[in-house]
């Protein structure tokens, strides 16, 4: 099995820094990850991890907003964020979520659907 640099740095985070669980059961994504993205790869906010990052968002939306809570607890931690700046994270990204839900969203434009 090969390792490459980013899984070094996981375990690193998740034996050192206690980040080993998972973000959402049944999906491979640890908090782990959430500290490395934001450390490394410049993961600025909850939506960008859960869909650009980790894609849970397409995935699985129910478990995205589980997870939710962990991931902008670790970034708030790594960003230095304030309890307001959580407090926004968490309401953009559940209005995010509820664009995978909206019906109006899954309209067609092709002129056999309205």
């Amino acid at each position: 099995m090969v390792l490459t640099i980013p899984s070094f740095k996981y375990i690193f985070l998740m034996q050192n820094e206690n980040l080993g669980k998972r973000l959402a059961h049944g999906y491979p994504f640890l908090e782990a990850e959430v500290a490395y993205c934001a450390r490394h790869e410049y993961c600025e906010s909850a939506i960008d991890f859960i869909s650009r990052r980790s894609r849970l968002a397409f995935l699985d939306t129910d478990a995205a907003g589980r997870a939710l809570p962990r991931v902008i607890q670790i970034l708030g931690s790594e960003h230095k964020w304030d309890k307001a700046r959580q407090k926004q994270e968490m309401q953009k990204a559940k209005e995010f979520l509820e664009t995978f839900k909206s019906s109006k969203n899954a309209q067609f434009h092709d002129g056999k659907h309205n």
